[in-house]
């Protein structure tokens, strides 16, 4: 088994105290099936559904597991759930979602009814032992979810059942939780590692063990004065694995508030939670282009790194003064166009992200050219993660020069004043000051 944690997690009644009561609360592992050969792309359902529910008293040894399992179903969008309903025309991928301390399958009717009207099959367990910390430690709840995808899973073949040939079986699976169920979350992509998930997000949970493998996209969410569970183990966890991951922080929120409609914040956790398994599990590039601004406000913090990252040694030529741009003192000072030789500081890494995405990161301090407040400061290479302030469109020019557009506010960076002034992000059409020639090497 893989490396545990140093500390335990002690939650009691002053860990869930404030909360709503709407938030209270193994397969063999095989090489890694990577994320892109086992999903074809392809847009997410746009409309909403009506939700219906099954319930199934499943069990795993002598653990019960007694299972709603939310599903899109015919009719109008909005209500309450609606029993045995017929399952809406289409396949659907499975995105499973696991309850907190002292809790149920009920208490996140936002997250389970949202995924169910988004064109998810959400099952969502009750764990018989809800206040039982030891066995998320012990992997019984992360097994316990292993067990669930298994039984829903094969649904899909179960005669007379409603959900048969409904579910998707070829995408992978989806694992969410909050607390307790973020944690049992993070223990299925490390410590008990269940090869079938293709996308995972851990809402405030805390590091459970070393990664064994890279086989799933990552999502954290998290409040970063959260009481219960540390920001600090959550980051530690993101840092452990491997890209595609995300990091999705609420500035000055607690252990959950934002997973509760009406929080100031909670159309950020909405939107980035349902587009994260849109592109996991639909291959939805769309959904994954949406993440950066659908996570972005000035409560939240978003970082992601969507791909592996690629990258080749380039440097930029200003076509408005024919010098190079320059990180300066090792990312202190922001970028300027006045080289006219390559050194360290004038070398970059070309981070190949998607599509005609890339990112910048500076050879001398190894972080990523920024665009600041959205083009309104000079550009700084003073950031160690990527964001939607590191993400520029490449823009390859009739004669042969390239320009680079900021994601953050969809205007071009430039040269200003001759080369003599710092690269900004602040122009709406493409000139000699926003055209650069890209040398290799």
């Amino acid at each position: 088994m893989p490396m545990r944690r140093r500390t335990l997690l002690g939650l009691g009644a002053a860990g869930v105290a404030g909360m709503s009561a709407g938030l209270l609360g193994s397969a063999p592992v095989q090489a890694r099936v990577p994320h892109s050969t086992r999903t074809s792309a392809r847009q997410a359902p746009t409309q909403r559904f009506a939700i219906g529910v099954r319930q199934y008293s499943w069990s795993r040894g002598g653990r019960s597991l007694s299972t709603k399992v939310f599903y899109p179903t015919t009719g109008s969008p909005g209500g309450n759930p609606i029993p045995n309903a017929p399952v809406a025309d289409g396949v659907f991928p499975i995105a499973e979602f696991s309850h907190g301390m002292g809790c149920n399958s009920d208490c996140y009717a936002s997250q389970t009814h949202g995924l169910a009207s988004a064109g998810f099959i959400c099952p969502a367990p009750s764990f018989s032992d809800n206040t039982n910390i030891g066995s998320v430690y012990g992997g019984e709840w992360s097994r316990d979810v292993s067990e669930v995808i298994t039984r829903t899973l094969a649904l899909n073949n179960a005669s007379g059942d409603p959900l048969a040939g409904h579910i998707d079986t070829a995408a992978g699976v989806g694992v969410s939780g909050h607390s307790m169920g973020g944690m049992t979350t993070h223990g299925l992509v490390s410590a008990w590692p269940d090869d079938r998930i293709a996308a995972a997000v851990p809402i405030a949970c805390v590091d459970m063990g070393n990664p064994t493998s890279a086989f799933a996209n990552v999502l954290f969410i998290h409040g970063d004065q959260d009481p219960t569970c540390q920001i600090s183990s959550a980051r530690q966890a993101y840092s452990e694995l491997a890209a595609p991951k995300a990091f999705l922080t609420h500035l000055g929120a607690d252990h959950g508030g934002y997973l509760v409609p009406g929080f100031r914040t909670y159309a950020q956790t909405e939107n980035t939670f349902l587009d994260w398994f849109r592109w996991s599990l639909y291959g939805d590039t769309a959904a994954r282009d949406r993440l950066p601004a659908g996570a972005s406000s000035s409560g939240t913090r978003w970082e992601a790194e969507f791909a592996s990252l690629p990258s080749s040694v380039i440097s930029l030529r200003a076509r408005t003064n024919n010098q190079y741009v320059c990180a300066e003192n090792t990312g202190g000072s922001p970028l300027i166009a006045n080289r006219t030789a390559i050194g360290v500081w004038e070398q970059f890494d070309l981070v190949d992200l998607d599509g005609d995405a890339v990112a910048l990161r500076a050879h001398a301090n190894g972080q990523y050219v920024c665009a600041e407040d959205a083009g309104g400061s000079p550009l700084i290479a003073n950031r160690t993660a990527i964001g939607s302030w590191e993400t520029f469109q490449r823009v390859d020019n009739a004669d042969g020069s390239i320009s680079l557009r900021a994601q953050a506010n969809n205007q071009y960076v430039s040269v200003p004043n001759g080369g003599a002034d710092p690269l900004v992000a602040n122009r709406t059409s493409i000139g000699s000051s926003e055209s650069f020639d890209l040398i290799s090497g």
